[in-house]
């Protein structure tokens, strides 16, 4: 096992010419930071992705330093123990979220060295010149990480914007409550826009933040388009591409690069549709990513999956847009406004569609409607221990599923001789590892249970052709 774990990891295939792209393209813009750190032309802004301000910091000349990615490529590249380790021997302990104890590590490290920690993966992360955190449901982390970070950076400001939105109530109608939240949000992000404009001696131009907003809610549209197509028969490309394919999504929004990117894997995809081209030479299962992030360190498992005749057409995970031509967002020509109705519209897209159907809830009526739009078999997610905002309740989203949706017709003999039908849940498995930390992966493991998931799907695909 020890060697399983620390051997360099192989790289995982990729069904399209645009997911095979991204590995240059995340080293690119890691190896910018660095540079642009050292040029000390513009500023450098720690952030995290799902943040609501993308545009407004491409529209103030920001360089945004990601550090949950960063941590990730430390995982990918099994390189991630030292920093995790550091991270322990000051205090911190391992059950917390590994991201955050790699960027702790890995800072307190640069910052005692007075310099970039030994062969830091393409580089290493770059010192900022602010923090934003981001007081969200949705990770508690993306307050308290920063906060723990400036030990060791003092002199470095942090600013948190703090970006609630509405729970979900099947007794009430959000649109209640939604204006208080909407100006509320408002509030948070003017303020940052001050924040920003004192730390960095510029003005804010908002004729150029409305471009930016622009171009982002076309590349939402494009980008949702784009994965639609992943419904043909056979699926063109699946999760384990668009595990890549979220980067320019999750850190490249409001750029032209990004939204480039997405056009040519637009054209891609409908080029393979044409061909008959899919992910799998004989696609045998249609499964959904219901859940979780997935174990950087261990993406060929996607490609396990792959070998069995199964793909994955969709995933909730990092699919961060839907269609902005389908939220209501009322006009404005105020580009703050705007991005706090687009905010506010994305966390409650699912809230209406769940209200009708008794007994769902918003994540549930996503995969409910995940399952019939890509004719789902089975659903796979993922637990990740370190990580328990984002990971916590999935199983609870599967008892659920399996109690309001039963898609299986199965006949079953009754006592008296005659056939009766009954509605069985989809088959799902649920993994068990973590995001970067592989200590707690085990590959043959993991492959094992993937094999017994297979039989189960294939068992239930003979019944359905009996």
């Amino acid at each position: 096992m020890a060697d399983e774990k620390t051997q360099k990891p192989q790289k995982r295939r990729t069904a399209t010419r645009a997911a095979a792209s991204i590995g240059p393209m995340v080293k690119e813009f890691i190896v910018g930071t660095n540079r642009a750190r050292e040029e000390g032309k513009k500023k450098l802004a720690f952030t995290f992705i799902v943040c609501c301000y993308d545009e407004i910091l491409r529209a103030m000349d920001i360089v945004p330093v990601w550090t949950e990615n960063f941590a990730g490529i430390c995982g990918a590249k099994r390189d991630a123990e030292r920093f995790l380790q550091r991270s322990e021997s000051l205090g911190f302990s391992r059950s917390l979220c590994t991201y955050a104890l790699c960027g702790i590590g890995f800072d307190q490290w640069r910052e005692t060295l007075g310099d970039m920690p030994p062969e830091a993966p393409w580089g290493g992360q770059a010192r900022p010149d602010f923090m934003l955190g981001s007081g969200q449901i949705l990770c508690d982390p993306r307050i308290k990480w920063y906060q723990a970070t400036q030990q060791f950076m003092p002199d470095v400001p942090l600013h948190v914007v703090d970006l609630p939105y509405p729970l979900y109530s099947k007794d009430m109608d959000h649109r209640e409550v939604i204006d208080d939240y909407f100006r509320y949000i408002v509030k948070e992000l003017r303020g940052l826009v001050r924040f920003l404009e004192e730390h960095t001696g510029t003005r804010m131009d908002y004729d150029r933040l409305r471009e930016v907003v622009d171009l982002g809610d076309r590349t939402w549209n494009l980008i949702h388009e784009t994965y639609e197509l992943r419904k043909a028969k056979p699926c063109p490309m699946d999760t384990g591409d668009a595990m890549n394919t979220m980067v320019p999504m999750c850190f490249m929004m409001g750029t032209q690069q990004a939204y480039d990117f997405f056009l040519d894997l637009n054209r891609e995809l409908k080029e393979k549709i044409a061909k008959g081209e899919g992910v799998v030479e004989e696609e045998r299962y249609r499964l959904l990513w219901g859940g979780g992030l997935p174990s950087w360190f261990a993406l060929r498992d996607f490609n396990y999956f792959n070998s069995r005749g199964a793909v994955f057409p969709a995933e909730t995970t990092y699919r961060m847009v839907v269609p902005v031509y389908e939220l209501d967002i009322p006009d404005t020509r105020d580009p703050i406004e705007h991005l706090a109705w687009r905010w506010l519209g994305y966390w409650t897209f699912w809230y209406d569609k769940a209200r009708r159907r008794p007994g769902s809830e918003p994540d549930v009526e996503r995969l409910i409607n995940y399952i019939e739009d890509y004719d789902i078999d089975g659903i796979v997610m993922h637990e990740a221990f370190s990580c328990r905002t984002w990971h916590v309740g999935l199983i609870w989203q599967l008892h659920q599923l399996s109690k309001i949706y039963r898609p299986i017709p199965v006949l079953i003999m009754g006592e008296n001789g005659k056939e009766r039908e009954e509605r069985r849940p989809l088959p799902s498995l649920v993994l068990e590892s973590d995001i970067i930390d592989i200590s707690s992966y085990s590959e043959v493991d993991t492959r094992n249970r993937i094999d017994a998931f297979i039989e189960t799907l294939e068992s239930v695909r003979q019944s359905k052709r009996a």
